[in-house]
């Protein structure tokens, strides 16, 4: 499956005053970790959605395992990887670092989702296009 890395510096908003990451940031840097993915492969977000007519790729699932803290001032490393692909959704599991030391684990399963079909209607999944899912390296 497909795999991408990239490095985030840690910014003072992102943490408390101690200068110490606050953990819904470690979601926002997962979601920036699969946004790069996404442009990596040629379907970057602001383009894709609009090209295979989707709202977008929520989060319908997501966790994460905290390890050691992330301090203002650190440079992340954000490793990703599509572990799985369903009809419909996608799992990317992400691990951050600061250099050798590993500090959060988790992943998000995303939802390939077009919108509704009347006013006030329901958001619904659909089927990933297969050129897409050969980019992730789903075959």
């Amino acid at each position: 499956m497909l795999k991408h890395r990239l490095t985030l510096p840690v910014r003072w908003s992102e943490s408390d005053p101690a200068g110490i990451a606050f953990y819904p940031r470690f979601f926002e840097w997962f979601d920036v970790a699969t946004a790069s993915l996404f442009a990596r492969i040629d379907e970057p977000w602001e383009r894709c959605f609009r090209a295979h007519d989707i709202l977008g790729v929520p989060v319908v699932e997501a966790g994460a395992t905290f390890r050691a803290p992330v301090r203002f001032g650190d440079t992340l490393t954000i490793e990703c990887e599509v572990t799985d692909i369903t009809d419909r959704t996608f799992r990317v599991e992400h691990r951050i670092s600061v250099g050798p030391t590993l500090c959060a684990t988790g992943f998000e399963r995303r939802a390939w989702v077009e919108g509704p079909h009347v006013p006030d209607g329901r958001l619904r999944a659909r089927p990933i296009p297969d050129a897409v899912r050969r980019k992730l390296g789903g075959g």
